[in-house]
């Protein structure tokens, strides 16, 4: 994987089995990342949710990148698609 696109992620705080815990693996990831998140998405809070799996990336800090959009649990439509081909652009080229 060269590069990835994360639309509206986070952690998600539900008991589950620790062999698949996000925050487990979270750190693994070493590829560029951008994050396309809402600021009012309450499947993941900006502060509990998507911040700290933005901040557990592993990936460099120059190599991630977290857009968070005035909305909820989406991005709007053209600016998902723009900053997603603009990433990939960025990377794959």
């Amino acid at each position: 994987v060269k590069a990835a696109v994360l639309n509206v992620a986070g952690f998600c705080f539900q008991e589950t089995y620790k062999e698949i815990e996000s925050y487990l693996y979270t750190p693994r990831i070493k590829c560029p990342v951008i994050m396309l998140n809402g600021k009012y998405d309450v499947f993941f809070p900006l502060e509990t949710s998507q911040k700290p799996m933005f901040d557990l990336l592993g990936t460099k800090k120059e190599d991630k990148k977290h857009y968070v959009y005035p909305s909820g649990h989406y991005v709007p439509r053209k600016e998902l698609i723009r900053e997603h081909l603009s990433w990939l652009e960025k990377y794959l080229n």
